[in-house]
């Protein structure tokens, strides 16, 4: 792998200061990861900065990811005593059931979870029989933040976009439940990643490809799928899986990516194949 998936941008270090402040404003935190790499699209530093608060970590895109991966991965999480469930956030009833979860925790239902709750409200200095319940929604960039929180808010209230840093400013969203959501900017871990980390980021889209050689980009992707979903890339695009470069170059003539002379167009043949997977066409798969 030639790229380099550490990459870090400034503005996100910022973010993640600025977000320490604002969690003590709220009682339930809202993590979203990406269904199809759960773990490395995590924040490891929001448990601790979720302690005292109600967590609960949603696998979004969840109809872009393997559906026997991701029931292995909530359940994963739910063994390991996190709150977890996965939604496709463009669907009301999916992200319906997030709520739901979270009225059930601030009632009497759960008493550990509502003592909890309790708690948190206290320590933000106000009484949980007579205050709005206060939400924030993170997750690092391309996890479809802002789509979860327009449907979970019923109205278009957050701008989404489909590449890092969209979102930037913070502001406070009533919901139709009278409960109070603070959108925030996308966090990304601080410290560096190891590089099988960073490349699935790269895949999805939450490190900005400005930074990274396209072409690499997807020659590592189609080297990871060719082990990982052997036949997926036959099945999409007609072509014989060889190695990783002869696969690239035969899917890039399949579809035209081709210069003057009938010379390859790694660039559009690679553009091509990571656009597919970022948006399942090429079936529902799994980076972890």
């Amino acid at each position: 792998m030639s790229n380099n998936y550490q990459w870090f941008p400034g503005h996100m270090a910022k973010a993640l200061r600025a977000m320490r402040e604002d969690i003590k404003l709220v009682d339930v935190l809202i993590e979203l990861v990406d269904a199809r790499a759960p773990l490395s699209t995590g924040n490891p530093v929001l448990q601790e900065l979720a302690e005292g608060k109600i967590h609960i970590k949603v696998l979004n895109k969840s109809d872009m990811a393997d559906p026997e991966a991701t029931k292995r991965w909530v359940t994963f999480f739910r063994d390991r005593g996190d709150l977890a469930l996965a939604v496709d956030s463009k669907r009301k009833q999916d992200v319906t059931t997030v709520e739901t979860m979270l009225t059930r925790l601030a009632r009497d239902e759960f008493k550990e979870s509502d003592a909890r709750f309790e708690a948190a409200v206290r320590a933000a200095g106000g009484d949980p029989g007579k205050r709005n319940v206060r939400i924030m929604v993170t997750g690092i960039p391309n996890v479809g933040k802002s789509t979860f929180i327009n449907t979970f808010a019923g109205k278009a209230s957050a701008k989404t976009g489909n590449k890092p840093g969209v979102t930037r400013g913070k502001q406070w969203i009533r919901l139709k439940s009278g409960n109070d959501l603070l959108d925030t900017p996308g966090v990304l871990y601080v410290k560096p990643l190891s590089e099988e980390s960073g490349m699935r980021l790269a895949f999805l889209g939450s490190l900005n490809d400005n930074n990274l050689s396209v072409d690499e980009l997807a020659l590592d992707f189609v080297k990871w799928c060719l082990e990982a979903y052997p036949g997926s890339l036959s099945a999409k695009y007609g072509v014989e899986e060889t190695d990783g470069l002869e696969t690239m170059e035969a899917i890039g003539a399949k579809r035209g990516c081709l210069k003057k002379g009938g010379i390859i167009d790694y660039e559009r043949a690679a553009g091509l194949i990571i656009d597919d997977f970022r948006n399942a066409r090429l079936g529902r798969l799994s980076l972890e």
